[in-house]
């Protein structure tokens, strides 16, 4: 991945249409289906990458021209091909579950769901590495979410009642 403070302007055509946008979208609701996710990690995937990772896309691949700032150059991103994107969909899952699962899931799981139904190309399990960190560095590490620590006092509160529920049978 290479970063550079850049004003060329790229083909605007590259980025992704309301169509292919609806297909990444429903690519990522299914490989979260598949993958079992509790709903906090499903919503997170999705605003990681519905609400950050693909706003944010054009302008660090230099779409804006001078307003955009530092571009990021990566094989991933050049071409754009709707594999990368559906990699990168599958990264925003990963993000989502290592903040908000006790126990992330591995990237050979991803890995092995991505060859079943990535169609187009198999990805390296470095390639997830390198994935991750060109999906950081265009949503600039901007992947805090608001109201995680709202859901961890809610499960505290759940196992606190839990554990007084079991105390007044002793």
């Amino acid at each position: 991945m290479e970063v550079e403070d850049d004003d060329n302007t790229a083909a605007p055509s590259a980025w992704p249409s309301s169509s292919r946008r609806r297909h990444l979208l429903q690519f990522l609701l299914h490989a979260s289906m598949r993958l079992d996710l509790r709903p906090i990690v499903k919503y997170a995937a999705l605003t990681f990458f519905a609400g950050r990772f693909l706003p944010a896309l054009p302008r660090k691949m230099g779409f804006c021209g001078a307003r955009s700032g530092r571009i990021v150059r990566s094989w991933l991103l050049e071409p754009l091909r709707d594999s990368n994107l559906e990699l990168f969909a599958l990264v925003a899952v990963w993000i989502a579950s290592k903040i908000h699962d006790q126990k992330p899931m591995s990237v050979k799981s991803l890995k092995a769901l991505g060859d079943r139904i990535i169609a187009d190309q198999h990805f390296m399990c470095r390639d997830f590495a390198s994935a991750e960190l060109v999906f950081l560095e265009v949503v600039e590490h901007n992947i805090g979410f608001s109201s995680i620590c709202f859901i961890y006092l809610e499960e505290l509160l759940m196992h606190f009642r839990f554990f007084g529920f079991l105390t007044t049978f002793l």
